[in-house]
């Protein structure tokens, strides 16, 4: 079986990392296509205000303040979804941090901390929610990794390791759980997110960085939601362990 929000009753979509960017558009995306939708996220402010945006949208949709490092805390989650939302159809493993910091001089801890929540968190969400989904006999989850992953990053080994770690789980996921769960992995390119913003604000040289990628420009979140939604639609119902790249065609070396 096949997740599709044209079904009569609303199934049931859980996005970490949701309260903001790219989560926030799938958030949003999904909310559209008839789903309810538990933002999970560490940013209270701004995950509650993601929350009545996509309950304005028709959506059942609530905030749940999680660190998806932490398992107890992930339980906990999952637990509180169940009980205000029904089980979960759909997860959407999005939360990510990226604290930049060259390798020679990285903390240990800095380097466990990033691959933690980039990738223990969504091993610990998959795990915790695919036993359901196994249960009930259906389930789509989809990872959101980055080019980074492709690329490599200065500045940023833990990041772009734990986002390529990411790939590899997708696909031992999707092996794993088949026939009875899919799971993809998209992978966006530059997005206008806060992301990379940090440590340079200025929006022409963000926006200048699109003259570089065939298409023209970088992306926005909603691209990256759209894909999100193809792989959770039944026109997705022969995809399973793929990724996408969603980046313009961006030539990766």
């Amino acid at each position: 079986m096949n997740i599709d929000a044209a079904q009569p009753m609303r199934p049931t979509a859980v996005v970490t990392g949701g309260a903001k960017g790219i989560g926030r558009a799938i958030v949003l995306a999904l909310a559209e296509r008839g789903y309810n939708v538990a933002v999970v996220d560490i940013l209270d402010e701004r995950g509650c205000e993601t929350a009545e945006e996509a309950s304005a949208l028709g959506a059942d949709c609530k905030y749940v303040r999680t660190d998806v490092a932490d398992e107890q805390s992930v339980v906990a989650m999952v637990d509180k979804v169940r009980a205000q939302l029904g089980e979960p159809h759909v997860l959407v493993n999005n939360a990510g941090i990226y604290p930049r910091h060259s390798a020679a001089e990285m903390p240990y801890e800095l380097w466990q901390h990033v691959l933690a929540v980039n990738l223990g968190g969504a091993f610990l969400c998959s795990r915790t929610i695919a036993p359901f989904m196994l249960q009930r006999g259906n389930g789509v989850i989809v990872n959101v990794a980055s080019g980074r992953a492709l690329q490599g990053a200065a500045g940023g080994s833990h990041y772009a390791a734990s986002k390529a770690g990411l790939l590899s789980l997708t696909r031992s996921l999707a092996l794993e759980w088949a026939p009875t769960l899919r799971v993809n992995a998209v992978i966006p390119g530059v997005t206008d997110t806060d992301q990379p913003r940090e440590g340079n604000p200025d929006e022409k040289a963000l926006y200048a960085r699109g003259q570089k990628i065939p298409l023209g420009r970088i992306g926005q979140p909603e691209d990256v939601a759209k894909a999100v939604c193809f792989f959770l639609s039944t026109d997705a119902s022969y995809v399973t362990g793929q990724s996408l790249c969603v980046n313009g065609r961006l030539i990766m070396h």
